[in-house]
């Protein structure tokens, strides 16, 4: 259409004879702008038809990309629903329970073992054993269901017990006594709380034999004295998440455990529970032992004895570790000038070794203390604590330890643990008054 009106001017101007040469230019002016007019419309219908040819290819191109993905995505979702209904589908059983052996137990250990052989693999003779579970059949018994019987009290106990002395793994456990092996681990919890609920206040305690402790550490040398006090350490599995929570100085993860031994190697006190990062010096001083006996409400009459005007009350002997007390006697050590005082020394030095050969039978006895404990954490206590109760029953019963044993740890001073401890003066003080009068009345006893 601008061509032919261009051709119109063109032509109107040519016609008229005798024109304006300015009109003329004027229509030439004009027949160039539209001329240039039509190449630009030219041009811009070139370019929009590209356009749109390219957002055709590039639409086409993503709607088959959308349609691969969403097929991908029902493959998917498809796979998932055939997973899903063969995960639905129950398999036959074979057996409701599955069928174990129980040959062992009830046809050779019961029916055939001696005394000996019980000595040996449960650390108790069989009348010892009896009378552990009827102690502890009003917790453990179970009843049965139409399903299925209850396992007896009695094998409950002996797994544990086997457990506890072998340290060996829930599987052999399992296969020995014919229980599954989650049902091993469940037993051993459930024994160890049983007896640290009913057996500990009953077993480890002073009782009424102050008297009879007094006489034996006095026929070691060292009078007036109703307990020694140690710390071990328990290894344990480190916890998830946590692996320095309860590290130790030797590089592996522990609980400690503070015990306080009578003159007989039984446990009188049990601290268990504080991570094995700690010095024994802390662990004693927020332990309830200490408060009991800085009160003096543990010892039943707190007798004292008088040396040169010096009130002596029961005393507890230590290692060099532990924090100074009236009542808490420790070594000179390298300040021991005088004969008394050495000899002070090498008198707590022998009366205090009970308390390590105590812990030395202790892990000898049993075995799962040794090495890792395969138990979860807040059941560790629990069971360092039925070890502890059961040792001090063995001990009682005159139960000895058969086989090659566990030479016994001794928890050395070490000053760099990273937590400053420091103790009262008034303790100090106290502590090294009873300390000399007793180190001058085991002098003048010797000479006597």
């Amino acid at each position: 259409m601008v061509g032919v009106l261009g051709v119109v001017v063109v032509t109107v101007a040519d016609s008229v004879v005798g024109m304006d040469p300015i009109v003329a230019l004027i229509g030439q002016l004009m027949f160039t702008l539209l001329a240039c007019q039509t190449q630009l419309l030219l041009a811009y219908r070139r370019y929009s038809a590209q356009r749109r040819r390219a957002a055709a290819r590039i639409l086409f191109q993503d709607s088959v990309s959308t349609v691969a993905w969403t097929r991908s995505r029902i493959r998917r979702r498809q796979r998932f629903q055939h997973w899903f209904l063969l995960a639905q589908m129950e398999e036959p059983r074979q057996h409701w329970v599955y069928p174990r052996s129980t040959d062992w137990w009830e046809n050779i250990v019961l029916v055939h073992w001696d005394d000996r052989r019980w000595m040996r693999r449960f650390r108790m003779s069989k009348r010892t054993f009896i009378d552990l579970v009827e102690a502890l059949r009003p917790r453990l018994q179970r009843q049965n269901t139409s399903l299925r019987s209850a396992i007896s009290v009695e094998r409950r106990v002996a797994v544990a017990i086997w457990w506890l002395a072998s340290g060996t793994s829930y599987q052999v456990a399992s296969d020995l006594f014919g229980i599954g092996k989650s049902t091993v681990a469940s037993a051993v919890v459930e024994f160890c709380l049983a007896v640290e609920v009913e057996l500990l206040s009953k077993t480890v305690s002073f009782g009424r034999a102050i008297g009879q402790i007094m006489d034996g550490f006095r026929r070691m040398g060292f009078p007036h004295c109703v307990g020694a006090i140690d710390g071990t350490h328990i290894p344990i599995c480190a916890p998830g998440g946590r692996p320095d929570q309860y590290g130790n100085r030797k590089n592996y993860s522990s609980i400690l455990l503070q015990g306080t031994v009578d003159h007989r190697g039984r446990f009188v006190d049990a601290e268990v529970g504080w991570s094995g990062k700690n010095h024994d010096a802390f662990v004693f001083a927020h332990s309830a032992f200490c408060v009991a006996m800085d009160s003096g409400s543990l010892i039943p009459g707190n007798p004292f004895m008088v040396v040169d005007g010096v009130r002596i009350p029961p005393v507890v002997i230590a290692d060099g570790a532990y924090p100074m007390r009236r009542w808490l006697m420790k070594p000179y050590g390298r300040t021991a000038t005088t004969q008394a005082q050495k000899m002070f020394d090498t008198r707590l030095s022998r009366a205090r070794n009970v308390v390590e050969c105590c812990f030395g039978r202790l892990k000898a006895r049993w075995r799962c203390l040794s090495h890792r404990l395969q138990v979860r954490e807040h059941n560790v206590i629990a069971v360092v604590t039925a070890c502890v109760v059961l040792h001090n029953l063995c001990e009682s019963r005159g139960h000895p330890i058969t086989g090659r044993g566990a030479a016994p740890e001794t928890i050395l001073v070490s000053h760099g643990e990273g937590q400053e401890l420091t103790t009262h003066h008034r303790h100090l003080a106290e502590g090294k008054v009873v300390r000399d009068a007793l180190a001058k009345y085991m002098g003048l006893d010797s000479t006597s």
